[in-house]
């Protein structure tokens, strides 16, 4: 019981760790929109959906930290383990049975919220029982429209306008009657013994049309776009109780549709063919939002995705630098973890409470005071004021991650009265 509601619980501060990426890059779209192209916005949003969904690549990304401060900097107030590159925890990382436990809110302040193993358990089956259903119902969905397309003809790749796909053997288009709209699939069927990437194409499209259109579909498949969406549907699902990503996935997929309409029209040679692909938008563009992994032609943001084609000229090389550069600095400011541990004293506290140590006295005086204090490095330094008016010290080690404290010291008389700041009575 314990052990699962902590992986939930390390589960759960990885998705607020990603809304809080993702929430930021939303915040800064209008800056991004301006600064970033879309090819370049798509990448720094796969650090929030690949950087938080994965420990392991968090935990190297954290290495990074050249900037003097880091987006991590900001909203770390602890992490999950040992070390500065792990997660931010921000709920309870060590639960034991019902209890008080601290939150940690960024910026490093305290919450205590009580716990109880009902309302744990009632959570994480609210929380798994979300991911059931959510993944039921894009499973069904992707799963009819995928029949659909199956049922579509399979064209030769020699056939007249699929020429420039002849070199690419691991790509089949088939012909389909009915399609609601164009779409991809990575890895969509299994022909003679060969798993192919299969586009999708509406059979009632004009040659000039088909052309266009499959153009964007294999872009799609060029630039990766299917493994970043199915990863990102997987974050999705997982933490689907986070508003904030919903509207990141959003947006996430119409950064996906802008740098594929950019290298698609970067590919076209003559400029008629690039009135033609924006024309082909308005017509097609349905603006509706596939929440899954197929990539459709018409998919998201269509207002947005005409404009920015007939808008579309080819960039100066200073302006590409630009882009580039800024580029660096807004990843370098989105990666590098903590310099130090984040520690709570509040945690140090919890952990020296739960432990039950019995301090030893030793000489001949008598306490009528005793204080707490967590030190700067998270130490432990316990004093005592006895009967004279003398003051006395003893100190702990503490690792505040796995609850264990070793004496450092015997106690030791002070030379004047201690800062009791942050200090707590009667503890001990």
């Amino acid at each position: 019981m314990y052990a699962l509601a902590n992986i939930a619980l390390m589960l759960w501060n990885m998705g607020i760790a990603a809304g809080m990426m993702l929430g930021a890059m939303l915040l800064l779209r209008p800056v991004l929109l301006r600064l970033l192209t879309a090819r370049q916005r798509t990448w720094l949003g796969m650090l929030g959906w690949y950087g938080t969904g994965m420990i392991n690549v968090f935990g190297v990304l954290g290495w990074v930290h050249i900037l003097p401060v880091t987006f991590r900097d900001l909203i770390t107030p602890r992490t999950t383990g040992r070390t500065a590159n792990e997660l931010p925890a921000y709920l309870p990382v060590d639960y034991r049975g019902t209890g008080e436990y601290v939150m940690a809110l960024p910026g490093g302040k305290a919450v205590w919220v009580e716990l109880t193993d009902w309302m744990v358990l009632a959570v994480t089956l609210v929380w798994l029982a979300g991911i059931a259903a959510l993944s039921i119902w894009m499973w069904r969905r992707s799963r009819r429209l995928k029949a659909l397309g199956r049922q579509g003809e399979l064209l030769d790749p020699k056939d007249s306008g699929l020429k420039w796909l002849q070199e690419d053997r691991d790509t089949a288009v088939r012909l389909c009657r009915g399609l609601p709209t164009s779409f991809v699939y990575q890895g969509g069927e299994k022909i003679d013994g060969k798993r192919y990437d299969m586009i999708y194409l509406q059979a009632e499209l004009s040659p000039q049309r088909r052309e266009l259109v499959l153009r964007h579909e294999w872009n799609h498949l060029r630039m990766r776009h299917s493994w970043m969406k199915s990863w990102a549907n997987l974050v999705l699902v997982a933490w689907w109780w986070n508003p904030i990503l919903w509207a990141a996935y959003y947006y996430f997929c119409r950064d996906m549709e802008l740098a594929c309409d950019e290298k698609t029209l970067r590919d076209l040679e003559k400029g008629e063919q690039r009135k033609q692909y924006a024309q082909t938008l308005v017509e097609l563009a349905s603006g509706k939002m596939l929440w899954g992994e197929p990539l459709a032609f018409g998919e998201c943001g269509a207002v947005a995705r005409v404009k920015a084609a007939v808008a579309w000229h080819k960039p100066q090389w200073w302006v590409k630098l630009g882009k580039w550069c800024a580029f660096v600095l807004l990843f370098l400011f989105f990666v590098g973890g903590p310099r130090n541990i984040p520690f709570l004293p509040e945690d140090v506290v919890w952990k020296w409470q739960q432990a039950d140590i019995e301090v030893e006295l030793s000489g001949d005086w008598t306490p009528v005071e005793r204080w707490m204090r967590v030190e700067q490095d998270g130490d432990m330094a316990l004093l005592a004021k006895d009967i004279t008016g003398k003051w006395h010290k003893m100190s702990y080690w503490c690792s505040a991650w796995d609850g264990t404290f070793l004496r450092m010291s015997d106690w030791e008389t002070m030379l004047g009265t201690p800062d009791l700041t942050g200090a707590q009575e009667g503890l001990w």
